[in-house]
């Protein structure tokens, strides 16, 4: 093969790889859209620490949330091992200043701070990435109910050591940095999860439009 002839070949695949490379960067700036499904409302809770944590202090980060209690060994032990693998992702990929987990206990009287602050050690949880927080019931469902449209009852149930046992979501909320909500995911379903980490990544990048219409994702509230 004679040089120019090389060097033709060397110079394409150049040309290709730049290509390429310039490709990929479009692709992930590209912007998504996601629909606004309400906004939370101003609400005043405790975390695992004793500390206040209001809805003020959610703003200006995006904020994942969902809702456990300490006792639960249904959905719960599923949910917190969703946001620990989501907590190992935004250690990974550098989000963990702009992105937070908030974890709302849906059984004030019984979750005390020291009982959740054993749950978060549990996951492992890092508490200036997860926190965990309770409240007295008229501000669980001002926030829970009211604000994320996620179901809280309590249902007679004999098996359990207290005689009863408590219904809640099982949704991951996707919260933006303004407070508006922005999706619901299902915590049993691969394929949501993966959608929840593209869509909060993409909105702690800034790279989201709103939807012409509200059209809530099937199975949200």
């Amino acid at each position: 093969m004679t040089r120019p002839a090389r060097r033709r070949i060397v110079l394409s695949i150049v040309v290709v790889a730049a290509v390429l490379s310039l490709a990929a960067r479009l692709l992930l700036a590209r912007s998504i859209a996601l629909p606004e499904l309400g906004e939370l409302p101003d609400f005043q809770l405790t975390d695992e620490r004793g500390a206040t944590l209001s809805g003020a202090q959610l703003r200006g980060h995006v904020t994942v949330v969902d809702f456990v209690f300490t006792s639960c060994s249904t959905a719960c032990p599923l949910l917190s091992s969703e946001m620990a693998r989501l907590q190992t992702s935004l250690r990974r990929d550098g989000l963990g200043q702009r992105v937070q987990l908030l974890s709302i206990s849906v059984d004030p009287a019984r979750d005390t701070p020291e009982r959740l602050r054993a749950f978060a050690a549990r996951y492992e949880a890092d508490p200036a990435l997860w926190r965990f927080a309770r409240g007295d019931e008229a501000a669980i469902r001002r926030v829970v109910v009211d604000g994320m449209k996620q179901e809280v009852a309590r249902q007679i149930d004999r098996g359990e050591v207290d005689g009863f046992t408590i219904l809640h979501g099982t949704k991951l909320v996707l919260v933006d940095d303004r407070l508006r909500i922005r999706g619901y995911y299902d915590a049993k379903d691969a394929e949501s999860m993966h959608q929840l980490r593209g869509d909060l990544t993409a909105l702690a990048d800034g790279r989201v439009e709103v939807l012409p219409e509200l059209t809530p994702p099937p199975g949200a509230p």
